[in-house]
């Protein structure tokens, strides 16, 4: 797409007015807010603000977003509303489209989508809050969703597509192949997520070790959870915020060291 003003993708627009849209943001606030942190929702509702010139849509810089958060209170970084924005895309509540002018990235187009329930999604949803409440691995674990995979069938008892060393590191805590499997998803669908974001820049190779990053993932769960830390919603979805948070931060280090571009 190319580069141009807000006008130019007024066509972009799903909603008649403002007050339509503002009636959409309510109903996804209602079903999505609270897979947000607080700094995150910053960022969201300032999207939002910068919408409401053209309904649902903005081209604002990312930069000038983020700058603009610091006149509140409580200013966020480039990388929490970064990591707003993935999470927001995961749910359906925006679109985010690229723009070029030449072969050169330009900033983003942001478009808001109308109100669809997210309730069916709630085992997948994204978060990396540091949770508040303890459930230790018991029968939690019991209630996973998974595919309609027969696990009986297994070779072996070894799982397809899962690698060896991070299977055998989980069955030590998780006797239940499901449990494996449905870990294993939160890597496949973090690192898909994080491969789409990091498309956009383009001398960036996200070099990802899914074995690696489950491992250490999965060993920094079980730290936290001996040192006491409480785990507010399910077991996965704490392990996906770590992998998010590690993710997150190799971004980070590379936009911190230009030197790495080169």
């Amino acid at each position: 797409m190319k580069s141009g003003s807000i006008e130019q993708f007024v066509h972009l627009s799903k909603f008649n007015d403002v007050k339509e849209f503002n009636n959409h943001i309510e109903q996804w606030m209602v079903d999505c807010k609270n897979y947000f942190t607080k700094s995150e929702l910053i960022g969201l509702k300032r999207l939002i603000r910068y919408s409401c010139k053209y309904a649902g849509i903005s081209n604002a810089k990312i930069q000038t977003l983020v700058s603009a958060t610091h006149n509140d209170e409580i200013g966020i970084s480039r990388s929490t509303f970064e990591r707003m924005l993935r999470k927001a895309k995961q749910l359906g509540i925006l679109t985010v489209h690229n723009t070029f002018c030449g072969s050169n990235q330009r900033h983003n187009v942001y478009v808001f989508n109308h109100y669809q329930s997210t309730k069916q999604v709630e085992s997948e949803a994204p978060t990396n809050e540091v949770p508040e409440t303890i459930d230790v691995l018991n029968q939690e674990t019991s209630k996973v969703k998974t595919n309609n995979i027969l696990i009986d069938t297994y070779k072996n008892n070894v799982i397809p597509n899962v690698p060896i060393e991070f299977q055998e590191l989980v069955k030590c805590y998780f006797h239940n192949p499901k449990q494996v499997l449905e870990l294993w998803k939160c890597v496949r669908c973090s690192t898909e997520q994080y491969n789409e974001f990091t498309e956009q820049y383009v001398d960036y190779d996200p070099n990802v070790n899914k074995a690696e990053l489950a491992i250490s993932s999965f060993k920094q769960m079980i730290v936290n959870i001996k040192l006491g830390y409480k785990i507010k919603k399910s077991i996965f979805s704490y392990f996906y915020g770590i992998i998010q948070h590690k993710l997150d931060n190799q971004f980070k280090d590379w936009k911190l060291n230009p030197y790495e571009r080169n």
